[in-house]
């Protein structure tokens, strides 16, 4: 993460990254940007901050207690052992119910940071970081933060690839070449003035790395971004479809994090991270807390973002919902482990993450690095950054 690029870059690049008038915002009759290869492989992430109740993955082992709200008509049976949540999960598209899975972390931490931590971490490296580096491809920025609240982990790049911070579509896609106006200068100008401020900031750079690694890791995304192709956006019809005003351009809540998570993963982003705080629910021992929002913050534009990305079957995105760890009974506490959700086009229906009735996963239930090799396998890398998958079984051969 980190501020140059929070505050100056993307900020900046609105006023420097003017497009050709044959670029203009909405003209085009595409939803998407022009020049996308097809199977682009691709992740968003939503971390709930504060917990993930296991009620949503693994609802059948609640039934027979009646806890956190479970019974007999309320869960949704999805196959291979896997039972959801019926009001909340339950109503996702078809697409997704078809390609869902529930995915064990047995951490056995019980504190928030540390928790935290150990979802994002593979060996020293941040787990995001090194899927995005792994996953390669021509995209300018490869690990995004999407608006406000801070990715858990590490923060050092990984093979040159560090997260940018996605606080305001416009100027992302001014960045990109998908904005005209007539008072900025020209994308190639404006490369070569940023380019020739980091050549003149080279010997600072080199001096003091540290103090100046966000700085030097701005220039550089900067200058590849715009030395990239035009790309046109339909923000118009973006904008539609996750039901915001077309003037609204700032990251400010989910809805907007997954509207850019769209944008950045069209603009070849390989993994995108939104940040999503209050879900450390004590004392919701029947669930209707995170029910309540699940249904009215995170769904809706999920949903969204499954029948336009995930479903599109041109490529190959995925979605992880995961948070520090499950809700203890009777208390809606602190577990030891937590159930992740994943939905992509190369998921099978199944559980790995079944929690018993205490909200115990099944001892040899893998910790974090397995949800992380996973999800690598299922983005077709030829090679395995965090391991062999041992999730073997939630894959479609």
């Amino acid at each position: 993460m980190n501020n140059f690029s929070r505050r100056q870059w993307l900020k900046g690049l609105a006023g420097v990254a003017g497009a050709t008038a044959a670029s203009r915002l909405g003209l085009m009759p595409s939803t998407a940007f022009a020049q996308e290869a097809p199977e682009k492989a691709a992740l968003l992430v939503v971390f709930l901050g504060g917990g993930y109740n296991a009620l949503f993955g693994s609802a059948d082992s609640f039934a027979g207690e009646g806890t956190f709200g479970v019974t007999g008509s309320n869960q949704r049976v999805l196959g291979n052992g896997l039972v959801v949540d019926g009001p909340t999960f339950g109503n996702l598209p078809a697409f997704a119910l078809e390609h869902m899975a529930t995915v064990g972390i047995r951490h056995g931490i019980t504190s928030h940071e540390a928790a935290q931590d150990h979802c994002f971490t593979a060996g020293n490296s941040n787990a995001a970081l090194k899927l995005a580096a792994a996953l390669g491809g021509d995209g300018a920025i490869k690990a995004v933060q999407l608006g406000g609240g801070s990715v858990p982990g590490g923060r050092e790049a990984e093979s040159g690839v560090t997260f940018q911070t996605i606080n305001d579509m416009k100027s992302t896609i001014a960045a990109l070449g998908g904005i005209t106006d007539a008072t900025v200068p020209d994308r190639a100008i404006a490369e070569r003035a940023i380019a020739a401020s980091r050549f003149m900031s080279a010997k600072t750079l080199v001096n003091s790395p540290r103090l100046t690694r966000t700085l030097g890791e701005g220039y550089g995304a900067a200058v590849e971004t715009l030395q990239k192709p035009v790309k046109t956006y339909n923000y118009v019809s973006l904008a539609n479809a996750y039901g915001f005003q077309p003037t609204t351009t700032a990251v400010t809540n989910f809805t907007t994090q997954v509207a850019a998570a769209e944008v950045m993963i069209e603009a070849g982003a390989n993994v995108c991270v939104a940040v999503n705080g209050g879900w450390d629910t004590h004392g919701d021992r029947d669930g209707s807390s995170v029910r309540n929002m699940m249904n009215t913050r995170i769904l809706p534009p999920l949903r969204v973002f499954i029948n336009r990305m995930v479903a599109d079957t041109r490529r190959n995105v995925n979605v992880m919902i995961v948070g520090d760890f499950s809700r203890s009974l009777p208390g809606s506490d602190h577990a030891a482990g937590v159930s992740a959700t994943v939905i992509g086009k190369n998921v099978r229906v199944g559980t790995t993450g079944r929690v018993d009735a205490d909200v115990r996963l099944a001892a040899g239930t893998p910790q974090a690095l397995g949800l992380w090799a996973y999800l690598a396998r299922l983005t077709n890398l030829p090679y395995q950054p965090f391991g062999t998958n041992p999730h073997t079984g939630l894959v479609l051969t």
